[in-house]
């Protein structure tokens, strides 16, 4: 867990909610493919799921939270028969705002929150891409899960409130329930052998990760990781890209420029950045960030 906290804050994650939605029979929402994570909360009623090329339905209840990591495309609606409401793009867009709908029709009505999730890197990120298309974690009989309860009672009393800062209280509770949502998604080990939970779980694996988090200054070596994971070379190359999803010198690598891209946001000298990264200067520093980035450092601190 403590390579996952190191992750999401290097990460830079950004939560934004976009809207709250009072929904009367009949309604659809289709949700279009997303550049961003993408979440839905049902605080009451019930919806039915569909993801995109799917034939099956999921059935939401009060207390349910989704979640998809990669933006994939689907379906909200009450009914397989509802005919679309609007086809929604659920891009991170903090400056739009967020939407309140209410309706005053009589019967039974879904509140609905949605939002999304950023993260402020460059290029895609090898553990993001490991997560999976749908984390789903019902709620308890119409209840939230335990560690959700507090977020959700705050981010439905912010979302419906006009108080001064409500959004920046919004987008840190937003956050608040991605990190949540992954720790619960974690503790129930739904994802099996590989990925995210294989990678937390596999002790040598995250052992050599920790290593490489904690001191992306030292040269490592393929040989010095595998020995600090207690197995062979070949076998921690191989287990290591079948869990995370590249080779370690790879994933070094990226973690080094991740690192740097946080440097070169928070104005440190170039000088500094390539010690703190591992590299012996600087220029040996700016090739390896064009390579990976695409952009000399220098260009992309002036980008911001």
């Amino acid at each position: 867990m403590e390579v996952l906290t190191d992750l999401l804050n290097t990460l830079e994650l950004k939560g934004w909610l976009s809207s709250r939605r009072e929904l009367v029979p009949p309604w659809r929402y289709d949700f279009a493919p997303s550049k961003d994570s993408m979440f839905h909360i049902i605080t009451q009623g019930g919806a039915y799921l569909q993801v995109a090329g799917e034939d099956e339905l999921i059935h939401l209840e009060a207390g349910d939270v989704v979640l998809f990591p990669g933006g994939y495309p689907h379906s909200l609606y009450d009914s397989p028969t509802s005919p679309r409401t609007r086809l929604v793009h659920l891009d991170y867009n903090p400056q739009r705002g967020y939407q309140v709908v209410s309706r005053d029709e009589e019967g039974p009505k879904l509140l609905l929150l949605c939002g999304a999730f950023h993260f402020d890197y460059p290029n895609d990120f090898p553990l993001l891409r490991r997560l999976p298309r749908l984390i789903h974690i019902p709620g308890v009989q119409g209840q939230m899960e335990p560690g959700f309860a507090d977020i959700l009672r705050l981010l439905t009393r912010e979302s419906a409130s006009q108080q001064p800062a409500a959004e920046v209280i919004l987008r840190r509770l937003t956050e608040l329930l991605f990190i949540q949502t992954l720790r619960l998604w974690l503790d129930q080990k739904a994802e099996g052998p590989t990925g995210w939970a294989g990678v937390l779980g596999d002790k040598p694996i995250s052992a050599a990760l920790s290593l490489i988090h904690y001191s992306p200054e030292h040269p490592w070596r393929v040989k010095e990781l595998a020995e600090a994971a207690g197995l062979s070379r070949s076998i921690f190359t191989t287990r290591f890209t079948e869990l995370v999803g590249e080779p370690p010198m790879t994933y070094l690598t990226r973690w080094r420029m991740l690192r740097a891209v946080r440097l070169l946001k928070n104005e440190v000298s170039m000088d500094i950045i390539s010690d703190r990264v591992g590299y012996e200067s600087e220029a040996a520093f700016r090739k390896a960030f064009k390579r990976e980035i695409g952009i000399p450092p220098a260009q992309y601190r002036k980008q911001g």
